[in-house]
Order: C-alpha cells, then structure tokens, then sequence
C-alpha cells in the first residue's frame, strides 16, 4: 500500500558502490535518474563507519524519500539449489538441511548467513544465503538515518519476481551486470541449478554459448532452446528482441538446433554451484 500512495529509494548495492534512484508513487509515471555513490563494501568495517558512509551517500542522493527498495548485488549472496531431504518433516528439517549444504558448498560457517528459500516440499527449492554481518550493518545504518526498509532482495531473486511470466517453459533465465551475471537453469517453470560466474574482461558470443554447455554437462540436464537476459546485456552475445525498460535490459536469445563450441581457453571464475 506505502508504494502506491509513497515514493521510494531504489538501492542498488554492489561491493564497490551504492546505486539511488527515485521511484515515483505506482500512480505517477516520471522516475529520477540513478546516481552513483562510492562505498566499498568492507566486512572488516564497524557498524558506526558504515553507518556514517551510510549517511553520506544519502544526503547526497538528492532525494527526501525515507523508504528503502533495496537490491543486492549477487556477487554479495551465495545462491544453491536444495533437493527435499529423505524423510523431512519440517521446515526445520528444510532449513538444517539447507545450512549443511551452505556449509559443505562453500566452505562458510552456516551462523554467519541469513537463509532464505521458496521452500518446496516436492520439488527442488531455490536456497539464498546473504551475510548477516552485512545485514545487521544496514539495518543499523537505516535506523540512523530514520529510514524505512520496504524490501530487501538479492539481484537475481527481483528481476526473477519481474521476469517470470516471460520465460519459456525449458528456458533459461540469466541476470546480467558489468562484472558478472548469474545463470539459472528452469524446468516445469521452477529453478533447478543457479550459477553466479564472473564476466571475463571480453565476452562475446561463443564464451556464452561456452558456459551454457558446461552447466548443462555438469548438471546432467538438456541444454536450452532459448534464452532470456535481463540487465546489462553485452552487444556481443547478439541477442534479439531487445527492450530497454527504466531499470534494465531485457532480451531473448535463441539456440535451438545451434552447435556450441568450446573454447580451449575460457576465463571462467565462477561463483554459486
């Protein structure tokens, strides 16, 4: 209801800076342009440092709104696919079985992430670790500056809550930025393997085609007929369909009956399993 009659803050928060920008009531049409802030993301940092940086970027974001739409960069989040364990019976046998996995996936201390998932009980759950430390940072930082958080997501999980009805039954959905883009393999409409890959500092169209081959090996499934990207989408990948949107880019690519070529060199530093 606040975003219907209120405007808000868009934060877009990466590891070396804060993106803001103005999101007008849903009933007006006009929307601020985004304006960048630097803010290295320290996790050494105290909470009253960062609060204070906090503060400064906000104060210089040209906007009054008190309420936050924040957005993660999945570079900050560890994204997994959780298979129903045998004979649960709860979402606490879910959500145990979920830090295991973080655990055994990522080498992390399961107390040092928030967990959060679309729970299935029969089918595969999209699991989403994002680090408390960090959290209790933002949290603390926005009381100071008497602010209102209204959401707080992950890149992927909110151009996948945007996008959804778009894509394909056996398509494959990928968010893209500058430096990374995370890559999620559907099925029957649900996300059954999700990848987080650092973007080489040159990518073209065989490097994509690259990585989609090897997820689909590595992952025993059927590689896609076609894909659908949404952010900041490189020319190169020659995607078609291509529509600009106030927040990002969103294009389809389609690879039915197209041979993939491997590379024998490929700069691929990937991230989430």
């Amino acid at each position: 209801m606040l975003k219907f009659f209120c405007s808000s803050l868009l934060v877009d928060i990466n590891s070396q800076q804060i993106r803001t920008s103005l999101q007008p009531a849903k009933f007006r049409k006009s929307r601020q342009p985004e304006v960048s802030h630097p803010f290295v993301i320290d996790g050494e940092s105290e909470s009253h440092d960062f609060a204070k940086q906090w503060a400064a970027v906000f104060a210089n974001s040209g906007s009054k709104s008190g309420f936050l739409e924040i957005i993660m960069d999945d570079t900050l989040v560890k994204y997994f696919v959780l298979t129903p364990p045998a004979n649960a019976r709860s979402l606490k046998d879910f959500h145990t079985a979920a830090l295991m996995r973080l655990e055994t996936l990522f080498g992390v201390t399961s107390d040092d992430w928030q967990i959060s998932a679309d729970w299935q009980k029969n089918r595969p759950s999209l699991v989403c670790a994002m680090p408390k430390a960090l959290l209790k940072k933002i949290s603390h930082a926005s009381k100071k500056t008497i602010q209102h958080i209204l959401s707080l997501q992950p890149r992927f999980v909110w151009r996948w809550n945007q996008c959804k009805q778009r894509i394909l039954p056996e398509a494959w959905f990928i968010s893209v930025e500058k430096q990374s883009m995370t890559l999620a393999a559907v099925h029957d409409g649900y996300v059954c393997m999700l990848k987080t890959i650092l973007l080489p500092d040159e990518t073209d169209e065989t490097w994509l085609r690259t990585q989609l081959q090897r997820a689909a090996i590595l992952h025993q499934l059927p590689q896609p007929g076609q894909l659908l990207l949404v952010g900041e989408i490189p020319a190169a990948w020659k995607c078609t369909s291509v529509q600009q949107t106030n927040l990002y880019q969103i294009a389809k690519k389609d690879l039915a009956n197209k041979h993939i070529t491997t590379k024998a060199t490929v700069n691929n530093r990937a991230g989430a399993a």
